[in-house]
């Protein structure tokens, strides 16, 4: 009967194989609750120990195919915003995750306490530490605005859990940020388009009445399957058909990977851009050795000279 449930987790509602990571995930949930049976000693011990059976392998490196890159990003995000007003709503979401390399659920949770958005009137050489409060003053209407770099104070995130598993029945659940105390934060520097995008949100779409910078439909918190189905419809406008059809960041989810990548292709140093992305470096590595480029000629040439 274990060997049947085992067996059984690999496969999806529709007959298809499930993925290797729900497979573990799954496996690792059975495991468990068995081994609480064992605890409140209803049973002798956990059976799935005795059955030889092994999970699926799980990738442990992104595919570099789900890379886009800069232009293909903004060109993404443009096909957001051309969808209407309420697509808009998540363009500056989506500049979040490649931006910043903000998790989905971090993305969600940013509030409007939690950013510096600095800039510069070019017209009468002010310097603005919070671009989404400058009103315009007796001298000038502050119109021609250069976007500088500014930063982000992450302090929370707002996964979805599910209404049968959070306190006060809500979908999300409002939790400190993933491999972190409750109370720490994680500091992010942003570029001045990602300024740019958060600060046409506050103008165009304003900020919930908590501070939060991305709601729902009705004012609760952002769904997947809102942010998801905008996605699909932009991919489909801003690629090729035989972009749309490959993994090419498939999901939202591709754009952090995106933002990775360009970084360490960049020259930023690991310890840095794991800092930024709240990882380890060991994991960092591990994960996005294969999406580092250059030095192919070089090494080429290296093993070239050393056969002849």
């Amino acid at each position: 009967m274990v060997r049947r449930v085992l067996d059984s987790l690999c496969v999806r509602l529709d007959g298809k194989p499930a993925a290797a990571s729900t497979v573990q995930r799954k496996r690792a949930t059975f495991y468990n609750v068995l081994g609480y049976a064992v605890e409140l000693e209803l049973i002798a011990s956990n059976p799935v120990d005795r059955v030889q059976w092994t999970a699926p392998e799980v990738a442990q490196s992104i595919d570099r195919r789900v890379v886009a890159n800069p232009a293909q990003v903004a060109t993404l995000l443009e096909a957001v915003k051309s969808l209407g007003k309420r697509a808009d709503k998540v363009t500056a979401f989506f500049g979040c995750l490649y931006y910043a390399g903000m998790r989905p659920s971090e993305a969600a949770d940013l509030r409007r306490e939690d950013c510096d958005l600095a800039g510069r009137c070019a017209d009468c050489g002010a310097d603005f530490d919070d671009l989404a409060a400058v009103k315009p003053s007796r001298s000038c209407e502050h119109e021609k605005i250069e976007y500088r770099w500014g930063r982000l104070v992450l302090a929370g995130t707002s996964p979805r859990a599910g209404s049968h598993w959070t306190d006060d029945g809500g979908s999300h659940e409002r939790r400190g940020l993933k491999h972190r105390g409750r109370a720490e934060t994680r500091m992010v520097p942003i570029p001045p388009r990602l300024v740019e995008l958060l600060c046409a949100h506050v103008e165009n779409h304003g900020v919930g009445p908590d501070g939060r910078f991305f709601r729902g439909l009705h004012g609760g918190p952002l769904s997947e399957s809102v942010y998801d189905r905008w996605w699909k419809l932009a991919r489909e406008k801003a690629l090729t058909e035989s972009q749309v059809a490959s993994p090419l960041v498939r999901r939202p989810y591709d754009l952090r990977h995106a933002a990775a990548s360009l970084w360490l292709n960049a020259g930023v140093p690991p310890t840095e851009v794991a800092r930024r992305l709240g990882h380890g470096v060991a994991v960092l590595l591990r994960v996005y050795a294969n999406c580092i480029d250059g030095g192919d000629d070089t090494m080429n040439d290296k093993i070239g000279d050393a056969l002849g």
